[in-house]
């Protein structure tokens, strides 16, 4: 083949040497395996081209070399590099691009590099190698990868699992299409969101404490879905290196169906199907824990067995879907009148079981509460049952074991519960029995104390008594009385205050029997109104904490003092000091409203409640009255005497009227004159008589 390089003329030693050997230089670059060629930088003329370029497309020299080499093409090919502009200094830079011929089809890595031609001429010298195979290869590779992303894509959002991938500050970087299905988010919207965003508040301690393992073992906690509501899920993570960045990739797994079915397997396992109280299993481990309580806090719990009377002839006769209608509505009635912290369960059949905690660290307050609601729960019974048109009557027999410490274990308490149940059936049915038997005594004796009470209250059976308050001024002369509540029982004869007066508190009889008293001292009031010597006399009542804090207390007053029009500044209302302890800023507006009113307030039992003087300065009290404890131990020990001295000296500094209590004898009397004391009441100036005498 004919040589197409053309050499210029020179004469230096180089261009002869090139001259002398130009077939050997021809030879070589005819048998390169790539492309060589050389083309006029400004018309684009291939001025040379080697073998491998002439048996590809033909004899191009002369032809312009975007026409010769493309097809279809009039403008250099892209990535071509242009010619530098005249005044840039020529350079020796290579350019290398990539270009597909649109001839073969094949692709070219070429080099081009411009250069001064001896001439004067610029040339683009270029060197090309065919790269196809290895495009072909890279493409492979690219499908390949490629492949493997979309099957990788594939399997993470066939999972059932959230796929969450964070950086290193905790921040969505990436995510499946799971994940945002299980939060309730787009994957859009988690970009870029704390992990801690995705985490229920009440869980994110316990996340805080796992995720500080690279590589956690699955554990639960409680996530937050976008709406705010909260679901269990089962969360585990592992920290990875990718790119030389580190990233952790979370996986969540949705377990709120799971725990819903657990909860409806654990409520199966511990609640009964039919009244869905707690079944025997569940009271069990209750007890257990009751009883632990107890041996820690020392207080009583009690233990109540219930048996429905008869139960068993409406399931003869009615049939058992009737049976367990009633069943339902005794289990209903049993929760309503027990308290909230009680555990009611139905222990099989007709059988239900009260767990009672925290009654008392008393033995006697114990019993009489759990005796109280024995009673309550018996009285729901017997409330006849209207089911299916029929009206059925029922009653029940409840047997009480008391629990402290010293109690033993979850069967014997049960046994002896039912022992005692099993008594109150013996004793006739719808009664209530301990296990206990000088318990079960002070109970019953108890509740007939109350039942009697109660009837006496509404038959207004007691009477009122009282006993002169004096003055130390003109010959020990009466300014008043303490109107007391006596109880003369027809079959006990007289019941002394210091039983009956417990009892009115325990059972909330002392509301009415305060008010009893209430209007019998407003009415002995408008009595003596025109009785020379009484109409000016004071009339003091004792006025319970629990008639204080009624919220209609000082209505009620105000209402008596508006119907009858007596002198208020007569009626002096006398509270213990625990009343003091009481709702403070409350009980400083009744005494406030009261005083405002005009009448007197009196401290009673003075120095034996209360421990702080402030409210002496806060409240607008009138009177204070010195507990008859320390009157009586007064001439014998002189700490009372300094005791009643300074109380003496306390209320005078106070302005306060103080009247000493319980005076009995002579010695008494004159000490407490000579401390100072102006006022007094008790036994040696005249024990409480009926009012009419």
């Amino acid at each position: 083949m004919q040589s197409s390089l053309m050499y210029p003329q020179t004469t230096n030693a180089a261009s002869d040497w090139i001259v002398d050997n130009t077939h050997l230089l021809d030879f070589v670059l005819n048998e390169a395996g790539g492309f060589v060629y050389a083309i006029d930088a400004t018309t684009h003329e291939i001025l040379y081209a080697n073998g491998s370029v002439v048996r590809t497309f033909g004899n191009v020299v002369g032809k312009t070399c975007f026409h010769a080499l493309q097809r279809g093409r009039d403008e250099i090919c892209p990535g071509c590099p242009e010619m530098p502009p005249p005044e840039q200094p020529e350079s020796d830079e290579l350019v290398e691009w990539e270009n597909t011929n649109s001839i073969n089809q094949r692709t070219y890595l070429l080099n081009g590099r411009y250069l001064r031609w001896p001439d004067g001429r610029r040339i683009r010298l270029q060197v090309g190698i065919d790269i196809t195979r290895q495009k072909a290869l890279e493409s492979a590779v690219d499908e390949e990868r490629r492949a493997s992303l979309e099957t990788f894509e594939m399997l993470t959002n066939a999972t059932i699992e959230g796929l969450i991938i964070y950086d290193e500050d905790r921040r969505c970087v990436r995510v499946n299409q799971v994940a945002p299905q299980i939060l309730g988010y787009s994957a859009d919207e988690m970009l870029g969101k704390s992990a801690f965003d995705f985490i229920a508040p009440q869980s994110r301690d316990h996340v805080h404490r796992v995720i500080k393992n690279a590589d956690q073992a699955p554990y639960e906690a409680q996530m937050l879905r976008r709406d705010g509501s909260v679901f269990w899920a089962i969360l585990r993570g592992r920290d990875l290196s990718l790119a030389g960045r580190k990233i952790r990739v979370s996986a969540i797994l949705d377990i709120s169906q799971i725990k819903e079915k657990e909860a409806e397997i654990s409520h199966l396992a511990y609640y009964d199907a039919l009244t869905e109280l707690p079944n025997r299993r569940y009271l069990n481990e209750q007890l257990g824990h009751a009883l632990n309580a107890a041996r820690r806090s020392g207080n009583y719990g009690g233990l109540l067995f219930i048996d429905l009377d008869h139960f068993k002839t409406i399931n003869d006769t009615r049939g058992h879907a009737v049976g367990d209608k009633v069943l339902i509505e005794a289990a209903r009635r049993i929760r309503q009148y027990t308290r909230d912290a009680d555990y009611v369960s139905r222990f099989g059949g007709d059988e239900f079981v009260v767990l009672l905690e925290n009654l008392s660290s008393a033995e006697s307050e114990a019993t009489q509460k759990a005796y109280q609601a024995a009673r309550k729960i018996l009285d729901a019974l017997a409330v006849p049952y209207l089911i299916d048109t029929y009206d059925y009557r029922l009653t029940g027999s409840i047997g009480i074991a008391l629990f402290n410490g010293s109690s033993g274990s979850n069967e014997d308490l049960l046994r002896y519960a039912d022992a005692a149940m099993y008594t109150a059936k013996d004793a006739g049915r719808n009664s209530v029995r301990f296990f206990d038997p000088v318990l079960q005594q002070q109970a019953e004796a108890k509740a007939l104390l109350i039942s009697r009470l109660r009837r006496a209250i509404e038959e207004e059976k007691l009477q009122l008594y009282a006993q002169p308050q004096i003055g130390s001024t003109g010959g020990r002369k009466v300014y008043g009385v303490e109107l007391l509540a006596r109880w003369p029982d027809a079959e006990q004869g007289m019941i002394p205050p210091g039983i009956f007066i417990p009892a009115a508190e325990e059972s909330g009889l002392i509301l009415p029997l305060g008010q009893w008293v209430l209007h019998q001292a407003v009415r002995q009031l408008k009595a003596w109104e025109n009785d020379p010597e009484r109409k000016n006399w004071r009339i003091s009542i004792n006025v319970s904490v629990r008639q204080f804090e009624d919220g209609d207390c000082v209505a009620g007053i105000t209402e008596l003092l508006e119907r009858y029009r007596f002198r208020p500044e007569l009626l002096c209302l006398e509270l213990t000091e625990s009343v003091l302890l009481q709702h403070t800023k409350e009980i400083l507006h009744k005494f406030s409203r009261l005083r405002e009113l005009g009448f007197h307030l009196s401290i009673d039992d003075f120095g034996t409640g209360y421990s702080s003087l402030a409210y002496l300065k806060r409240l607008p009290i009138t009177e204070l009255k010195i507990d008859r404890s320390f009157v009586h131990e007064m001439t014998i020990d002189s700490s009372n005497a300094i005791l009643v001295q300074t109380m003496i000296a306390i209320g005078q500094q106070f302005g306060l009227d103080v009247v000493a209590e319980g005076v009995e004898t002579e010695a008494q009397y004159e000490r407490l004159l000579a401390m100072g004391c102006t006022q007094f009441q008790g036994y040696l100036f005249g024990r409480p008589t009926p009012v009419g005498d």
